[in-house]
């Protein structure tokens, strides 16, 4: 088989470095083949130049440097454009910011999938411990689409939301005594779920009998929910597998974009996959 890693960079080098070396580390089964393709969004030519290092120092990586940032899942379908699509290849894509456990790809074979599974959601964890998958097992809660549309209103109500919420959160976290010999939550086994989070993907063949690229239809923020739409429209699902992990850093270059300009880039991505929700 043959696994191709499609990452987008935009001014995360180091990040992208980590990524080709985790790849670099992983455990690849004879007779498969690994590709890794690094879409860099029109960094500076500082971040680009370290980028094209990490990959010209690595036979299995290659580098598409684009002129303009056309967002998340555009950046991805530029490396899926040039990919073969055979019922002996998978494409995983995602951020820059992972580390795949070096039985990635030994796990991911033997995941049994029929016809309809046209997305594979792993098992990722932030560096906190976090569990991110899965994102939405069924369906997103009434009362979290209705706080949604409460948010997206205007730019102040939505911060005095925010902070609203944080607020009760901080005060019930004080007021409520510590529980006592819980037993911690078993880990979800594999199922179909209604969308995985949105930093990594595994595109099975079966997709590709449907697509050609991801719905790239916002920048950036709510990728998820496109791609539940194409896979649900296509009769299909995304199968949640906890044996194939990740581990999600997290990268600080979305953080890093100020306020007001987050909140008008995601209120503007809302507007085209709250149908979807």
């Amino acid at each position: 088989m043959k696994f191709v890693f499609i990452a987008v960079n935009y001014n995360g080098a180091a990040h992208t470095e980590n990524y080709l070396q985790s790849l670099q580390e992983m455990t690849l089964p004879d007779g498969d083949t690994l590709e890794a393709i690094i879409v860099d969004n029109n960094s500076p030519d500082s971040d680009l130049e370290k980028v094209r290092s990490s990959v010209a120092q690595r036979p299995f990586a290659r580098l598409i440097a684009q002129d303009h940032n056309p967002g998340y899942f555009r950046g991805l379908n530029a490396g899926i454009d040039t990919c073969p699509k055979t019922e002996g290849t998978l494409l995983v894509v995602g951020n820059n910011d992972l580390k795949f456990a070096m039985d990635f790809i030994i796990r991911l074979k033997e995941i049994p999938y029929e016809k309809d599974v046209l997305v594979i959601a792993p098992n990722i964890t932030t560096l906190d411990g976090r569990r991110q998958n899965p994102h939405v097992v069924k369906n997103v809660p009434y009362s979290e689409l209705v706080m949604t549309r409460i948010y997206f209103t205007n730019y102040y109500i939505g911060q005095a939301g925010r902070l609203i919420n944080r607020t009760i959160r901080s005060l019930l976290r004080r007021v409520r005594p510590a529980p006592k010999n819980v037993r911690p939550k078993p880990e979800p086994g594999r199922m179909k779920i209604k969308r995985g989070i949105g930093a990594c993907y595994v595109l099975t063949p079966y997709f590709f009998h449907h697509y050609q690229r991801l719905d790239g239809s916002v920048f950036l923020w709510g990728e998820e929910a496109l791609l539940s739409h194409q896979v649900e429209s296509a009769g299909g699902c995304t199968l949640y597998d906890p044996s194939i992990k990740i581990l999600h850093h997290e990268s600080a270059s979305v953080k890093s974009i100020e306020s007001r300009k987050r909140y008008e880039i995601v209120k503007a991505s809302y507007k085209i996959y709250r149908d979807y929700l």
